[in-house]
């Protein structure tokens, strides 16, 4: 594809999950059809075809765009790769973005709340809850590649029980959500640097030999 060209669709995926987002939290995901989406991006249904095989699969992808736009979702990528020296540090780094001023303003987002409500079984259907949960997955399975090069790196034990280190992790992570849509994050965000470390020193504990 020309370079002009590839640019062109791009702006053109970029207008159209924009639009989405701005839909999809203005009536619901249900409520929102893609016809909708194609007049408020100014773009044909063909165009939203050519990007998204359906609504669901434009969900899921507004889901990674809103990761790459609101978090540092890229350091995760970055502390994946076995040529990161501190991969530790880039997945540190891109959990202190939760509290960075763009990454609250999307945990707290109404889109974020329809997220909820489609998961919760309020909204949405099946099908859409296991492309979501497929998304999940695709997290969960980047986090334990990372612990796994974090422990190559000698940066974690070379024991750790990755599998549960990686679901404690999370759960560190959806506890500031969860504050973060209650309001309560001040006290948090002061003092996140020491939970972050204290967090990963739990971690370390997360070993082989008691799991």
């Amino acid at each position: 594809m020309p370079r002009r060209t590839q640019e062109d669709s791009q702006a053109t995926r970029r207008k159209i999950l924009e639009s989405a987002q701005r839909l999809f939290t203005r009536r619901g995901y249900e409520r929102t059809s893609l016809s909708d989406i194609a007049k408020y991006a100014g773009v044909t249904r063909g165009a939203i075809y050519w990007h998204f095989e359906n609504k669901e699969e434009l969900l899921v992808n507004l889901m990674d765009f809103m990761d790459k736009e609101k978090f540092s979702i890229d350091l995760l990528h970055d502390a994946a790769d076995p040529d990161e020296k501190d991969p530790l540090g880039k997945l540190k780094s891109c959990i202190r973005s939760m509290v960075d001023e763009e990454g609250n303003k999307f945990i707290s987002s109404s889109l974020m709340s329809m997220i909820i409500s489609i998961m919760s079984g309020s909204a949405g259907n099946d099908e859409v809850r296991e492309r979501i949960l497929d998304f999940i997955k695709s997290r969960h399975d980047l986090m334990n590649k990372i612990l796994r090069n974090c422990i190559s790196k000698g940066q974690l034990p070379a024991n750790l029980a990755v599998e549960a280190a990686a679901e404690h992790l999370a759960i560190f992570c959806v506890g500031f959500f969860h504050q973060s849509r209650l309001g309560y994050t001040d006290n948090v965000k002061k003092n996140f640097d020491f939970f972050i470390d204290r967090e990963f020193e739990e971690i370390k504990t997360f070993t082989t030999d008691v799991l």
